[in-house]
């Protein structure tokens, strides 16, 4: 759907998994053209009041939320409220992300894991090692690889999929190669 995930009306699905705005006022410091473009409800109390909108419509057995180290105090606060807290998942990118490029570069991104779905298969470890998306072939400038949302969903083996953060449509493509029934939501009509 293209519109406000807080005006429509959220399906009940087994997963939700969404990589929402983080609250960081992203830019990309690469200079005019390809990813320059602000991220719809980014700022840092715009995507805390999102988030906080958005969580008591859920209505999922599992949720898998991609956040940030900075956000994620808030995440475990206001998903907790919502949905049993079961752990972090650490998405090791294998090279330095988005940030300030006179410190160490974020090589990870963190997803909470919430409510009561149970992962198919051997235990694996939290630490997930997936490559990026080439810069080159994004269509947002925070698009997870289709792979990653694979083994996620995979994991998971829900029938029914939602993220309300669609973005570039990863997860919505990755439930489309599982043969998985997607709902996602995007109130950006150029991604």
């Amino acid at each position: 759907y293209h519109g406000d995930c807080r005006e429509v009306d959220l399906p009940a699905v087994d997963l939700v998994l969404t990589d929402p705005p983080y609250g960081v006022t992203y830019s990309s410091n690469a200079g005019v053209g390809r990813g320059t473009k602000p991220i719809t409800n980014d700022g840092a109390r715009l995507a805390l009041r999102l988030q906080r909108s958005v969580l008591p419509r859920l209505e999922a057995e599992h949720v898998l939320w991609f956040t940030r180290w900075d956000a994620w105090p808030d995440v475990w606060v206001d998903l907790g409220q919502w949905f049993r807290m079961r752990g972090l998942l650490v998405w090791d990118k294998g090279s330095p992300g988005m940030g300030d490029l006179n410190h160490w570069g974020p090589s990870y991104e963190l997803i909470a894991s919430a409510g009561e779905g149970r992962t198919i298969g051997s235990r694996d470890q939290s630490v997930l090692r997936f490559p990026t998306t080439p810069s080159a072939d994004r269509n947002h400038p925070t698009e997870k690889p289709v792979e990653l949302l694979e083994y996620l969903i995979a994991k998971m083996q829900p029938a029914s999929v939602l993220d309300p953060f669609v973005g570039s449509g990863s997860t919505l493509l990755a439930a489309k190669r599982l043969g998985i029934a997607s709902t996602g939501i995007e109130i950006d009509k150029s991604r």
